[in-house]
């Protein structure tokens, strides 16, 4: 069993974390060791396997994480909450998603949904969601972003919201909602609430960009099935949504005109550097598995990992894991400092949570896939576990714009242009 300072040493010291908190990081590693790990490869179900087992293997899952505290860990005391802070909660993404990268997706969605109420300091918004979320069972959010016409076009801030096609309409005292969107996590599923970005006139560009919460049982809010993948396939649903003319009321609008755009790309922002977290716990699972097996593996009467072409390797995957690592605590560590270094969706922040993103994303690739090397056909069985991590780490590569459009915003944090 690992010890709080094993725990130390692993998040290179864990800077700012109380013993209290490393408490409640190794009660999340104990959990996902003994619940989700074992459980692998029945969450992992597959569109042809059996999706029964998936999903009656998450809902046993999710409802052991909401009980030892881990949904409503940020929520402040007084909805509920725990009030976990800071690097406590980086260190609990990651744990978890070292079990599973979609399990710690939809637990962290819950939240990210809401973090726009959150910015724009909306406290009527947070009395309605905070003390559901902290209720003590399972629930599930969307951020609906990306359109089928433009991908990660509105990802973009060059572009400005220009390219949104899902519109809002003020109609007395409700907004209207027509449009579509696709791949959100939570489609069809959330039961708390819809963030949706849209606009109220794509010719007014930032000004006319609208956050808007819709209610789950909205009139007019339809979805396709879920949308088949190569990974996270009941952990992570993903699908379209419809929505024909959708009233929902005018103060479920986050803040306004030129303010909602800023909290888009702020949102943009912080779900690239919360993508960091599950590429990590990834990528540290599979490094696990390379170490040992290579030590119970051998070659000519020696344990495979102490030829110098293994452990040339594996020492490698420890260089590029904890720099990485070390990336993200930086970057994660200027994000709570706001006053010094901007907001997240403001270029510089917004770069350095790119680049995070795509470092720590294109490290976790490597390592599962070097993991699968080392272990040769038992790489790509299914019993091993590590190509489910392959598949599901490309798909933390791709979202949120991919790793092109991460670099782009990360040039654009030392110098400014325009498509």
């Amino acid at each position: 069993m690992v010890s709080k300072l094993d725990l130390r040493k692993l998040y290179l010291g864990a800077p700012g974390a109380t013993d209290e908190d490393m408490e409640i990081v190794k009660a999340v590693r104990e959990y996902a060791e003994g619940e989700i790990m074992p459980h692998r490869r029945d969450l992992d179900g597959g569109w042809h396997h059996d999706e029964k087992l998936a999903l009656d293997t998450f809902k046993k899952i999710h409802q052991g994480l909401v009980e030892i505290g881990v949904q409503r860990a940020s929520w402040p005391t007084v909805f509920g909450g725990l009030d976990v802070r800071g690097i406590t909660n980086d260190m609990i993404s990651q744990e978890i998603a070292r079990g599973d990268t979609g399990v710690a997706t939809h637990i962290s969605i819950i939240n990210w949904a809401i973090l726009p109420a959150i910015i724009a300091r909306r406290t009527d918004l947070l009395k309605e969601f905070g003390p559901k979320i902290c209720d003590g069972r399972p629930h599930s959010s969307c951020m609906a972003i990306t359109e089928p016409s433009g991908g990660a076009n509105t990802e973009d801030p060059t572009q400005h919201g220009r390219t949104i096609k899902t519109i809002a309409r003020l109609d007395g005292s409700q907004w209207v909602l027509n449009g579509r969107k696709i791949w959100p996590s939570g489609a069809g599923i959330a039961d708390i609430t819809y963030c949706t970005v849209c606009t109220t006139d794509p010719e007014k560009g930032d000004e006319g960009i609208a956050l808007i919460y819709v209610p789950p049982e909205s009139k007019g809010l339809s979805f396709s099935r879920p949308l088949e993948k190569m990974g996270m396939c009941w952990t992570d649903i993903n699908a379209e949504i419809f929505y024909d003319d959708v009233r929902v009321p005018k103060e479920n609008r986050v803040a306004g005109a030129g303010a909602d755009a800023l909290i888009l790309h702020d949102v943009v922002g912080a779900g690239r550097l919360g993508t960091c977290n599950f590429a990590l716990g990834a990528a540290q699972a599979c490094f696990e598995i390379a170490l040992d097996f290579t030590g119970n593996r051998e070659i000519a009467g020696k344990p495979v990992r102490t030829r110098s072409l293994h452990a040339g390797i594996l020492g490698i995957m420890a260089q590029k894991i904890e720099s990485a690592r070390a990336y993200h605590l930086a970057v994660a560590e200027m994000s709570r400092q706001n006053k010094l270094y901007g907001r997240w969706g403001a270029p510089f922040l917004l770069s350095k949570c790119s680049a995070a993103k795509a470092y720590a994303c294109d490290v976790a690739v490597w390592v599962t896939n070097k993991t699968m090397e080392l272990m040769g056909s038992y790489g790509y069985s299914f019993d091993y576990h590590v190509e489910k991590y392959l598949r599901d780490v490309k798909i933390l590569q791709l979202w949120l714009g991919g790793p092109q459009r991460a670099v782009l915003d990360a040039a654009r944090g030392h110098y400014k242009f325009e498509w």
